[in-house]
Parts: structure tokens; C-alpha cells; sequence
């Protein structure tokens, strides 16, 4: 490995351990305790560090939630690719972001149970071409191919929209509410999920 590789390896790792620490304070002390000093004291580098990666806290929290867009265009471009239907597809995405946001608990409360709304603006991350314009745009697909295979003429926006409401629903009382005595949990996914589609299924079979 050249030196400049070993360099930029760091860089990266020293970003990634910059974010981690602001995600721990934010989960742990909420954003009022949240400052380039404390992720400096954290990380034991200087906060004069911090600003060479990031403009201020705001910027790291920008990161924070494009940094899980990421991982979940990832997850939800692989899921369904083998299934043979749209509508199955579509099911297999829904079921991806539900186990997305229950295996990554940290990460899905600050980018969609935090109110983040005065400090990263919705507009900054739905900036087209971005991530999040993305995945969007990859829901929205999966929903379109689905609509047509069942013959609706629903809007794709709203359908979209309305299912990513249910399940995040789903992920979010899980994750909020673990104490209540929730069915078992498998069960309760695949229902949510099986009731969420069942317009479609009916059409499909009509």
C-alpha cells in the first residue's frame, strides 16, 4: 500500500470515527450536547480535526442521515432481485426497510425519528441526483412495476408514500415501544405486510 493510499484510508477511517462519536452523543444526550468540542473529546483529537472533515454540527448530521440513505439504497437495490413478480419484489423491498431500520436502530432514529428539521433541511437531502432523490426514485420503480402488473391506475407518489407510512409504523413502535407484548415479532412483520398489499393481491387475482 503507497503512502498515499495509507493516507486516505486514514482520512476515511478518522471521518467514519468522527460520525459514530456525534451519533453516540446524539442518541445518548440529544442534540443540545452535541458540539464539535465534545466529539473532539471523544475522539481525543483536537476540534480544530473535526473542522478539517466537516463546516460545523449541523454538516455532521447532514452526513449522519445521508450516511444511512446509503446503506439502505444498498440493501433495497439487492432486495427482490430474484423474486419472480413485481408485486413480490415490491414486498421483498418493504420487508427490506423494515429489517433495515430493526437491525439499525441508531442510525434509522436520527435520520427519521429525530426532528432534525432546524438543523438539515428536507430540501438539502432530497437534492436531485442525490441519495435520497435515488431512492426515491428506486421505490418508486418498484411500486410502478407493481401498479402495472395489477392493473391499478393509483398514483405512484401516493402509494409510495403510504407504504413507506406503514412501515414506518412498524419500525418505529418496535423500536420505540419494546416493552409492549407485541405478537411475535415475525408474525406481526409479515402480517403488517401482508395487509399493507392486500389491494394489490386482490387486483392482481381479479
Amino acid at each position: 500500500m503507497s503512502i498515499v493510499e495509507r493516507k486516505e484510508r486514514h482520512k476515511e477511517s478518522l471521518r467514519q470515527e468522527i460520525l459514530d462519536a456525534a451519533r453516540e452523543i446524539l442518541l445518548a444526550e440529544g442534540h443540545a450536547f452535541l458540539s464539535m468540542r465534545r466529539i473532539a473529546e471523544r475522539i481525543e483529537y483536537s476540534p480544530t480535526t473535526i473542522y478539517l472533515y466537516f463546516k460545523n454540527k449541523d454538516d455532521i448530521l447532514y452526513h449522519l442521515c445521508v450516511e444511512t440513505l446509503e446503506r439502505q439504497f444498498e440493501v433495497f437495490s439487492a432486495a427482490g432481485v430474484d423474486q419472480p413478480s413485481p408485486l413480490l419484489r415490491l414486498r421483498a423491498t418493504l420487508r427490506a426497510y423494515v429489517d433495515f431500520g430493526l437491525s439499525e436502530p441508531d442510525r434509522y432514529k436520527i435520520t427519521y425519528m429525530e426532528d432534525l428539521s432546524r438543523y438539515v433541511s428536507t430540501a438539502s437531502i432530497l437534492e436531485q441526483g442525490g441519495v435520497a432523490d435515488k431512492l426515491i426514485e428506486l421505490m418508486c420503480h418498484r411500486v410502478h412495476e407493481a401498479l402495472i402488473a395489477s392493473g391499478s391506475d393509483r398514483d405512484v407518489t401516493c402509494v409510495f408514500q403510504t407504504l413507506w407510512a406503514h412501515c414506518h409504523g412498524m419500525v418505529s413502535l418496535l423500536i420505540g415501544h419494546p416493552d409492549f407484548p407485541w405478537t411475535e415479532r415475525e408474525t406481526l412483520i409479515e402480517t403488517s405486510l401482508d395487509l399493507s398489499l392486500a389491494w394489490l393481491i386482490d387486483k392482481e387475482t381479479e
